[in-house]
């Protein structure tokens, strides 16, 4: 096996030829690939960076033993599913190399090809491998490439697997058509995805459990706002689900409901589609230990944190599923030997429940925001710093700010116990949104210029289902002023 035998042009498919050492070449149009150090660059004049959404890549931290027992975990969620021979192999987002190396390690494979957008990490994984002692009969070839710049033939590969890819990539159903026609007829590929519903179960749990404990104490324990950070990170993506938009401009983009990737990749064409729990922890205390620890929240206090947390949270993962056991799953596809027709129909989005306004729809206390501005007018537009706070008993998605005729949007999700603290001691408003309720962001509203040194403001506050609170606010922000709007 070697790079000719796996890949063609990325422009128009053409067969590659190998000229020199130095470089590929399509034989059709003359598309020059460059070989470095016998790793095919079909990214070079075209490095994306850690948001683009056809990147393949992971996250390359962790260390050996990690990755290592990933794959130990893999196997047993899958159970007979798994293979006795590999095939050929294709990982997608292959890093440094830890499990790829634990991959070919254990499992027999006739050969690999190793792909990543990140050049020095696929030196880095082949390097790696190298210290492995690969067979000869375990060829590996490696290359940098795109989703699209999707260079790799049809049909070549038994095996495909990509660890954290499915949740970085702009768009899951190309990427999973991409991998579709790949596979050889009979084929299988792995991804392990991040579950939705049990990670929005762990983050009110946390937020129950941290609430109790400063309810008790008057204190957090050490290492809370790390804590607080995972919490506030995995809320932005709840709050955002399916904003592409904004959505983009994230290293991960998605959290993953079992059935709607089944369906989807049922309708790309795989013959079966099953989502299988990663270390399933039904009662949340691994997951939570897990977390304190990544924190650096010391052993003593995370024997007392655990069980608060599991005991605040067990109305939250007593509603899930066994099938949403666990915080990550596998993503376990087949292809079929033969064709396979198949139709697919999305199930109905839900419609936003038509209330006149947000006041029959929020009940209890009202929403409550602090929120500090501080304008500067540029010759690209005027330049806004936004900061604070908003809370309400219901997810805040959006503070919508408008300058003159143009409105830009600023999301709430930042760590703020400081508000919990304060203004949340009676419990008004569920913990998970006192607790990740800031804002903190640079606005910029191309073309807009103050006139004597003022433009009009006007901001409202977006809650789920669409509602809107409008703020009140001054008719006009003074450039170099700060001000602070409170209600």
């Amino acid at each position: 096996m070697n790079l000719l035998d796996r890949f063609h042009c990325p422009d128009c498919k053409g067969p590659l030829s190998a000229p020199s050492r130095s470089e590929l070449r399509c034989q059709a149009c003359g598309r020059v690939t460059p070989l470095r150090d016998g790793v095919a660059d079909f990214v070079s004049d075209h490095v994306p960076g850690p948001t683009d959404p056809d990147r393949y890549g992971v996250r390359p931290d962790g260390d050996e033993a990690m990755w290592s027992g990933l794959l130990k975990r893999i196997r047993a969620a899958t159970g007979d599913r798994w293979p006795q021979h590999l095939g050929q192999v294709i990982e997608l987002g292959c890093g440094r190399g830890q499990f790829t190396a634990a991959l070919i390690g254990s499992v027999p494979v006739r050969g690999l090809v190793a792909i990543d957008t990140d050049a020095d990490l696929v030196v880095n994984c082949r390097d790696n491998l190298a210290t492995q002692g690969l067979s000869p009969e375990q060829p590996a070839v490696f290359a940098t490439m795109t989703g699209h710049r999707n260079a790799l033939r049809d049909a070549i590969a038994d095996t495909v697997a990509g660890m954290t890819l499915l949740s970085a990539s702009g768009d899951v159903g190309d990427l999973l058509s991409a991998v579709y026609r790949i596979m050889k007829p009979g084929g299988r590929a792995m991804f392990v995805v991040p579950n939705r519903r049990y990670r929005q179960a762990l983050c009110h749990a946390l937020a129950e459990g941290l609430s109790q404990h400063y309810g008790r104490d008057q204190s957090w324990p050490d290492g809370h706002y790390r804590i607080l950070g995972a919490m506030a990170q995995t809320r932005r993506l709840l709050i955002h689900r399916g904003d592409q938009g904004y959505l983009a401009g994230l290293a991960e983009k998605h959290l993953f409901d079992s059935e709607w990737l089944e369906d989807l990749a049922l309708e790309v064409g795989f013959a079966t589609a099953e989502m299988l729990p990663l270390d399933p922890d039904p009662h949340g205390s691994e997951s939570v230990r897990h977390v304190c620890r990544i924190a650096g929240m010391p052993d003593e206090d995370i024997k007392a944190f655990v069980p608060l947390v599991a005991t605040a949270g067990q109305p939250f993962f007593s509603l899930l599923s066994r099938q949403d056991s666990a915080a990550s799953m596998v993503l376990w596809l087949t292809k079929a030997h033969g064709p396979r027709v198949a139709v697919f129909h999305a199930p109905p989005l839900a419609q936003p429940i038509p209330f006149d306004g947000p006041r029959p729809a929020l009940g209890g206390i009202q929403p409550r925001w602090s929120l500090e501005l501080l304008a500067r007018d540029t010759p690209d537009g005027i330049e806004l710093s936004l900061g604070g706070w908003c809370l309400a008993n219901t997810d805040v998605v959006w503070v919508r700010v408008t300058l003159e005729a143009v409105t830009l949007h600023a999301s709430v999700w930042r760590p703020r116990p400081d508000v919990h603290e304060v203004l949340n001691q009676a419990g008004h408003y569920h913990p998970l949104n006192a607790m990740c309720s800031g804002i903190e962001t640079e606005m910029l509203f191309g073309g807009v210029h103050a006139v004597d040194d003022r433009c009009s403001l006007r901001f409202d506050i977006l809650l789920a289902n669409g509602l809107t609170v409008s703020g009140p606010a001054p008719d006009d922000l003074v450039m170099g002023e700060q001000l602070v709007i409170a209600y």
